[in-house]
């Protein structure tokens, strides 16, 4: 089940706004506590100074009680116009003090001047009723603000995921891969590298589409000139007037034929090739060299070519058998086809780094530096050359090479003679099953 990325950002946003509000507003009420509290204390500081200003010698005792109201509910006793509260014990120090009475706690204030003592009282239920109700109408505004801007992010970050939201809509949009009219501008810079990506996956795909599509016309442009040409031979077989000439119509069509097969085997290595996967092992490559030798020396011996190797003491190295195979004997095939007769081919192994070099040297036409590109594209046959083949030995070998991770190019002779030096570099890495000290 996938989540919402959007969702788990407003959510992580909002708690931690709803925590930090919570204690900025818990923060916020302790300050107005005190300062309500302290500005109560004040409230009765200054009524003790008024009084003790005017002490009030004509006024009765039942007059100054009237300071008494129904919110602050202060009472004031001049001393000694005014008898002394009971709950005043006599060893009261001038300043503030909470006392016990028998109406309930009450916080006094005790100012001395002359003769005159000043005795301030509040309850403590009336200051903290007062100093909760100003804490309360402080708080409000920030209680009031933290939905609010928990909304406020939410709006924010849809508003900011609108244009990934319209991209996927687009790309859900598309017809098709090959269809350019995508517009990935106006991403947030967080999401610029993967919208890039993306992007880049397209161009590859949309370019290995056409490489696909090429292929297939490339195919069946190359399957249909046999095909034509075995229909053709086929037709002036059946007019043959004696067994003698049906015997040498049938050479050309069986020449056709084998052409036919070998452009079939060779589209089918390559789907092989691209498509499945390449098991790694120990690959000893003087053996592999060996085998191929044989498999091809019949070829050399009919048209004169010296075919020989050239390797020193290698260790094994780890890669795919199989698609090494591949590489080197189609090397080896189209050295042998390109090389004249009583030239010679060599299949030269020797030790690069942890890893090895295979150069397949022949004594043909080489290949100018300007066409080496190109010889690895499917179907592609050199210019001038009369010789004939598929045009799939050079890339089906660079498929295979890139496969196991290896380069293959092409070079000059070292030597400065006319030919073609085939070069496969293998990377290096431990054997497998090798013991480590």
């Amino acid at each position: 089940m996938s989540s919402s990325f959007r969702r788990r950002l407003v959510l992580h946003l909002g708690v931690a706004v709803v925590g930090l509000g919570l204690l900025a507003a818990a923060a916020q009420f302790v300050l107005a506590w005190r300062e309500l509290r302290e500005s109560q204390d004040d409230m009765l500081r200054q009524v003790a100074a008024l009084a003790l200003r005017h002490p009030g010698h004509e006024m009765s005792p039942a007059g100054r009680g009237g300071l008494d109201d129904h919110d602050s509910r202060i009472h004031l006793a001049m001393l000694p116009i005014d008898p002394a509260p009971a709950w005043l014990g006599s060893a009261v120090t001038p300043g503030l003090h909470t006392l016990d009475t028998g109406g309930g706690r009450m916080r006094v204030f005790v100012q001395r001047q002359g003769p005159y003592t000043a005795v301030v009282a509040q309850a403590t239920d009336a200051r903290d009723e007062l100093a909760w109700n100003g804490a309360l109408r402080a708080l409000l505004p920030s209680l009031l603000l933290v939905p609010l801007l928990v909304w406020l992010i939410g709006r924010g970050v849809r508003r900011e995921f609108e244009p990934v939201v319209r991209a996927a809509t687009r790309l859900e949009a598309l017809e098709a891969v090959r269809d350019s009219a995508l517009d990935l501008r106006g991403m947030p810079a967080e999401i610029q590298p993967f919208v890039d990506a993306i992007e880049g996956l397209l161009g590859r795909t949309r370019e290995l589409m056409r490489q696909q599509q090429r292929f297939v016309a490339d195919a069946a442009h190359e399957l249909r000139s046999p095909l034509t040409a075995l229909a053709l031979q086929a037709r002036n077989l059946r007019h043959a007037n004696s067994l003698d000439e049906a015997r040498l119509r049938l050479v050309p069509l069986e020449q056709g034929i084998e052409r036919a097969r070998r452009l079939s085997e060779q589209l089918l290595d390559l789907a092989r090739i691209e498509s499945a996967d390449a098991p790694r092992e120990n690959v000893d490559l003087q053996a592999l060299g060996r085998e191929l030798l044989a498999m091809h020396f019949p070829v050399a011996e009919q048209r004169g070519i010296d075919l020989g190797m050239e390797a020193g003491d290698l260790p094994s190295v780890i890669s795919s058998a199989h698609l090494l195979r591949t590489i080197l004997g189609n090397a080896i095939d189209n050295a042998l086809k390109y090389t004249p007769a009583t030239g010679e081919v060599t299949l030269r192994i020797a030790a690069l780094g942890d890893g090895a070099r295979c150069e397949v040297i022949d004594s043909g036409p080489g290949v100018a530096p300007s066409a080496r590109d190109q010889a690895f594209k499917p179907f592609h046959r050199l210019a001038g050359q009369e010789i004939g083949g598929t045009g799939l030995g050079l890339a089906i070998a660079r498929e295979a090479a890139r496969r196991i991770g290896a380069k293959i190019s092409l070079h000059d002779r070292a030597d400065g003679r006319q030919g073609l030096v085939v070069r496969l570099d293998l990377p290096g890495g431990r054997a497998i099953g090798a013991n480590v000290s």
